[in-house]
């Protein structure tokens, strides 16, 4: 059997070794050294946005509706 492809690749959740700033709320979110932070990398530009854990979790709020939406379009009968 074929191996089942992972379209979430490019998320992943990382620990800070030094401060990070969240890419969301630059002004008011800061990640400090140790914390856990969402990061989001780029394939086209090589980089990645760091986000911190408030913002992270409403990121992910709105991909587990985007992935239910999808799944629900591809099970619908048209």
């Amino acid at each position: 059997m074929a191996k089942v492809k992972r379209v979430l690749n490019a998320v992943s959740v990382e620990e800070a070794k030094q401060k990070r700033i969240c890419h969301r709320n630059r002004k008011k979110h800061s990640i400090a050294g140790g914390e856990r932070c969402l990061v989001v990398r780029d394939s086209a530009s090589g980089g990645k946005r760091n986000y911190c854990v408030e913002c992270a979790n409403a990121i992910l709020d709105v991909a587990a509706d985007d992935l239910e939406e999808l799944r629900t379009d591809l099970n619908s009968k048209l």
